[in-house]
Parts: structure tokens; C-alpha cells; sequence
């Protein structure tokens, strides 16, 4: 402080100067980092579930076979709405459909970002064909499920884990599939990484990502033209201030490499969101029984609707492994 007041005045405006620039690029790059935080991780709920995001690859496939059958299935198939508390005490809430074969096996179905339960009717559909009951649960800050910001997996995580728990609390004798797709499919990884009650058969994951930083970083390259080495350690450290965890902590491949649960990974050649280079490393990660497939000519999340033939021959043979020699179920 002494040295302070000896200084000239020039020196002081210099330094005041000096300081007021400091402070300004301090409140823009925390103001870029905010700004990229809510559009990529603000809440994702719609007032109508049965109109899809502009743009999206609903909207694109929208007179899909496939996908029109999902959704008549989803629509008209009886269906209840359940819900559990988060470790926060937040309310989320899941779609279940009941199967009439009595089956003791669920499978799980997580959705992607910005999308909602009705968008997974198409995968949802065939588990129960199959004669499964099928839960489809909504993601932090999607739909119907609280939350202010979404979490791209991490956080659900946890969350599935609860909705695994709460099924086995219902019957101990229960199998489970997770299936999840794009996010849903990160979500599944990183649940796998986590200690599961081994009713768990088996995993399925379509398109997911290596980790949340590193889909933020191709995107501010590939989508947003922004520097990402700027832009997302400022959107991290907003997103440890609102969500409570940095992108760095929130990996696919970090958790796999935990993974006691067979795993098929899923992957279309033509991908332009989710690159195919995703693929082998997550899988290369995984230190559970696993198998991959390609799907050829398919883009992000929609190998289900181009190719259900292959798509769903590719599942049934992961579930003769997996799950049919240890718990005969009714089958398609």
C-alpha cells in the first residue's frame, strides 16, 4: 500500500487501467463460458412432446416406417407414469410399460439430448415385442423430470443407477438391459462404470461420445467455429458452479474402464455430430465382455430407423449371449 502512494500518477493510471482490462476479460470470458453453458446444458423440456425439435433428426425422419410405428406403439399401448427422488431431492420421472408376458426382465431406455420418451418409442417398441416391460425415463432438464440444467449423462448416471435399484427393490429376481442413444448412449456408459446390482445383463450403447469434454471441444470446432481452448474451460468452470462437476471429470472411457457389464457398442459410419473415430475408443476402454458394430451409411442416432433389420439382428444375438442363457424369457 506504501509503495502505492509513492508511486507516480502515471503509474497509477497505468495500473488502474491495467486492472479495469483485467476485470473486463475476466466478466466476458466468464460471460462466453455462461453463454455456451446455456445453450448447450440449459433445461431441454417442450410444451409438446409429440412435436420434434426444429431440424432434428425426428423432424428429418419423420415419415420414417419405423419411426411412425414407434410412436402409434407408444401411443396407444397402455403406459404409467412413475417417478423417484435424485440424490438432491429432485422428482424424476420415467414412462413404464408393463408386458403382459409377466416377464421378469426390463429394459432400460435412455434418450438423447433435447429429446424426450416418445422419441425412444422405436427401440422401446421392440423390447416389448420381444416381451419385456420397458422403462423410459426422462434426463436431468428434459421434459417432465426437475432440473435446471442438463448434466450430457454424468449426473444421470446416478440416476439410473437409482432406477436400476428401484426395479430390483421391486423384484430381486429382475434383469436388466440399458439401451441408451447419442447422450442416452453416454448416459449407459457411464452407468456401467458404477457398481451395479447383478441383475444388470447387459448394455447397449448407439452413438455415444468419449466424454462431455471432448464432444464440447469438436463442437465449438466443427459446429460454433470457436476457440475451444477459450470457450470450454470457461463453459466448465460455469457448469462446476451450477451442475457441481467439471467437463474433464465427466468421461465415457474413465468409467468403462470400471465396466464389469457386457457392453455392444453401436456406431453409424456416417455419423457427422458423434464422429465414428468415437467408437474404438470407448470400446478399447471397456474392460466388460464386449462386441462393436458398424452400421454402414447410417448418420448420428438413426441406425434404428435406416437399418432395423440389421440394427435389431445385431442386439438379438448380443442378448442369446448375455441374457437368454441365464434367464429364459419369452422371445420374439
Amino acid at each position: 500500500m506504501l509503495n502505492y502512494l509513492v508511486l507516480t500518477y502515471a503509474q497509477k493510471a497505468t495500473i488502474t487501467a491495467v486492472a479495469v482490462v483485467i476485470a473486463v476479460l475476466a466478466v466476458l470470458y466468464l460471460a462466453l463460458g455462461f453463454l455456451f453453458f446455456k445453450i448447450a446444458l440449459g433445461s431441454k423440456r417442450r410444451k409438446d412432446e409429440t412435436v420434434p425439435c426444429k431440424d432434428s433428426l425426428f423432424e428429418r425422419n419423420a415419415d420414417n416406417k419405423t419411426l411412425r410405428d414407434g410412436y402409434k406403439w407408444y401411443d396407444e399401448n397402455y403406459k404409467q407414469s412413475v417417478s423417484i427422488k435424485s440424490r438432491e431431492g429432485k422428482t424424476l420421472h420415467a414412462m413404464e410399460f408393463r408386458n403382459p408376458s409377466n416377464s421378469n426382465v426390463w429394459a432400460i431406455c435412455i434418450h438423447g439430448w433435447t429429446n424426450v420418451k416418445r422419441e425412444m418409442s422405436a427401440y422401446a417398441m421392440e423390447y416389448y415385442r420381444r416381451g419385456f416391460n420397458v422403462l423410459i425415463p426422462d434426463l436431468r432438464g428434459h421434459d417432465s423430470s426437475e432440473s435446471r440444467y442438463v448434466s450430457m449423462g454424468w449426473l444421470d448416471r446416478l440416476d439410473i443407477v437409482d432406477w436400476i435399484n428401484s426395479l430390483v427393490q421391486e423384484n430381486p429376481k429382475v434383469k436388466i438391459i440399458i439401451h441408451g442413444v447419442s447422450m442416452g448412449g453416454a448416459t449407459t456408459m457411464m452407468t456401467t462404470g458404477e457398481e451395479l446390482p447383478s441383475n444388470v445383463a447387459l448394455a447397449v450403447e448407439d452413438c455415444g461420445y468419449c466424454g462431455v469434454k471432448e464432444i464440447f471441444v469438436d463442437q465449438c470446432i466443427r459446429k460454433y467455429h470457436l476457440p475451444p481452448k477459450i470457450v470450454i474451460p470457461a463453459a466448465s468452470f460455469v457448469n462446476k458452479l451450477m451442475n457441481g462437476f467439471f467437463f474433464g471429470e465427466a468421461s465415457s472411457v474413465e468409467q468403462l474402464k470400471k465396466s464389469k457389464t457386457p457392453t455392444l457398442f453401436i456406431h453409424g459410419d456416417k455419423d457427422d455430430f458423434v464422429l465414428i473415430e468415437n467408437l474404438q475408443v470407448v470400446f478399447d476402454a471397456c474392460a466388460a465382455p464386449k462386441e462393436k458394430h458398424i452400421v454402414k451409411g447410417a448418420e448420428h442416432a438413426v441406425s434404428v430407423l435406416w437399418f432395423p433389420e440389421e440394427y435389431w439382428k445385431t442386439v438379438d444375438a448380443f442378448l442369446d449371449k448375455y441374457l437368454y442363457k441365464e434367464a429364459p424369457v419369452a422371445q420374439k
